[in-house]
């Protein structure tokens, strides 16, 4: 069994203090010019809410490290890394460890994105070592999960989505919900304009939220947040981040302009 401790505890969350936690993912955009520009932007958007309103940025690695060398990003904004090595250090070319996201200041990083399980084509067993090795660097991993079109129509959403979740999370013991985030991302509804509708979505994380609790007990996981992802935008996202079962959003395209980033923030913090 895998126990991880309540290291970076300055980042924990509490369900019932009903924050929402507002994730952009900036996949393969932005130079470091680009990146230092759009936060300096950012910076002149009224700060949320910090009992409110979470913000975490996942921008690509190169952006990344250059960040951690100014002071270009608002002290309300957290940072993340997009993806993270299974092994601790070695003879990995091209990969990038726990440690070296930590050591940009970064607390955050995403595990699982569909992007990575369906283009790059990463197993399961691979993304339960990242998730591990990202646990015992103190880093808080973003679990995304979620099923395509075809294992919706096929009526396997519980089959797919809960075997993720069974992976990824096999014989982790957490301390704290707060030390994990996860994101629905309906693969079918991820970059198309298509988003599902608020039934599906509250469904969908109602079923997640009983199945985490299953995982790691009761009291942590009905803590962790759950996050939705897909073609979620300003126009849509009051009533998305209003659902009883949604913690917040990750968010795509909609994250790579500034205005509509902050747009996004203060929504969450009206909900």
């Amino acid at each position: 069994m895998k126990s991880h401790s309540g290291r970076g505890s300055q980042m924990s969350r509490q369900k019932e203090n009903n924050m929402k936690i507002v994730a952009g993912n900036w996949k393969m955009f932005k130079t470091i010019e680009e990146a230092r520009t759009y936060f300096a932007e950012l910076a002149s958007a009224t700060p949320p809410q910090a009992d409110k309103v979470r913000v975490i940025v996942f921008p690509n690695y190169i952006a990344l490290g250059a960040l951690a060398e100014t002071g270009s990003v608002p002290a309300w904004v957290l940072l993340g890394a997009q993806d993270v090595a299974a092994e601790v250090e070695g003879a990995f070319t091209g990969e990038v460890s726990p440690a070296m996201i930590r050591s940009t200041g970064a607390t955050h990083v995403l595990i699982g994105h569909s992007e990575r399980r369906h283009i790059i084509g990463e197993s399961t067993v691979l993304l339960h070592r990242k998730l591990v090795n990202s646990l015992e660097a103190s880093l808080i991993p973003v679990l995304c999960v979620g099923e395509t079109l075809e294992e919706r129509n096929a009526g396997k959403i519980e089959e797919v989505v809960f075997g993720q979740l069974d992976t990824a999370l096999s014989d982790v013991r957490l301390s704290d919900g707060a030390q994990l985030i996860v994101a629905y991302e309906p693969v079918w509804a991820i970059g198309t304009g298509v988003n599902a509708t608020n039934e599906q979505i509250e469904q969908a994380h109602h079923l997640i939220r009983e199945h985490l609790k299953q995982l790691l007990g009761t009291a942590i996981g009905g803590s962790v947040a759950i996050l939705y992802g897909g073609s979620v935008k300003p126009a849509n996202f009051a009533s998305i981040a209003g659902l009883p079962s949604v913690d917040g959003g990750l968010i795509g395209g909609a994250s790579l302009k500034p205005s509509a980033f902050a747009e996004l923030i203060e929504i969450a913090e009206q909900v």
